[in-house]
């Protein structure tokens, strides 16, 4: 059946056609719709640049300054937040997985685990997207990521607290373009909550592997 030669991408089907995964009648037709939608044409903007992200970056363990720094700057906002019952919170929902996207096109399941991981999620308030990568010289594990609003609140106005069984493990302030990095971190299950002016976005369980 052919498909229609405009229509509404996902992020999953951004990411493959910024990665040229898709086939050639959908890549065009996926092209068509981005020239003509200017919301398309920044979602798109914004995942090229996560992309590059991913493959530049790379972290450094922050100095202890720094980590005062960002403790510092949760707890200034945990004193002049809004009470719990006005501050909303949105849970951010899992909208492409770079290791599902090698699973499907038949990756071992020996390469897929030492690839560096993307993940990125939506929700209401903002879309966040994030990068995993596993360091080769021991078992810690990087991670970074990007805030974008869906309004004109400023990323750096949020904080971002990873937790594990419920007990804060790191916390972190984004810079103006809503960057952040956690380096260093021990493989397991994590929840990470990114907190701004507007609310609080969910996110988690995290697989860190």
């Amino acid at each position: 059946m052919t498909r229609p030669q405009t229509f509404t991408p996902d992020a999953a089907q951004l990411m493959d056609w910024l990665e040229n995964r898709l086939p050639a009648e959908e890549a065009a037709a996926l092209a068509q719709s981005i020239q003509r939608d200017p919301a398309l044409q920044q979602q798109a903007a914004w995942l090229r640049e996560f992309l590059q992200l991913s493959a530049d970056v790379v972290l450094a363990d922050p100095p202890a300054d720094v980590r005062r720094a960002a403790a510092a700057a949760f707890a200034a906002y945990a004193q002049t937040r809004r009470p719990p019952g006005l501050l909303q919170t949105f849970k951010a929902l899992l909208a492409a997985d770079s290791w599902q996207r090698l699973s499907l096109a038949g990756v071992r399941n020996v390469t897929l685990h030492t690839a560096p991981r993307q993940l990125i999620y939506s929700s209401d308030l903002a879309d966040v997207a994030l990068n995993i990568r596993a360091r080769a010289a021991g078992p810690q594990i990087d991670l970074d990521g990007q805030i974008f609003p869906l309004d004109d609140s400023d990323p750096a106005g949020f904080v971002v607290q990873l937790l594990q069984d419920g007990v804060e493990r790191r916390l972190t302030a984004c810079d103006a373009a809503g960057k952040f990095g956690i380096p260093g971190l021990p493989a397991g299950a994590y929840a990470l909550i990114a907190a701004g002016d507007q609310g609080e976005i969910e996110l988690g369980p995290i697989e860190l592997v």
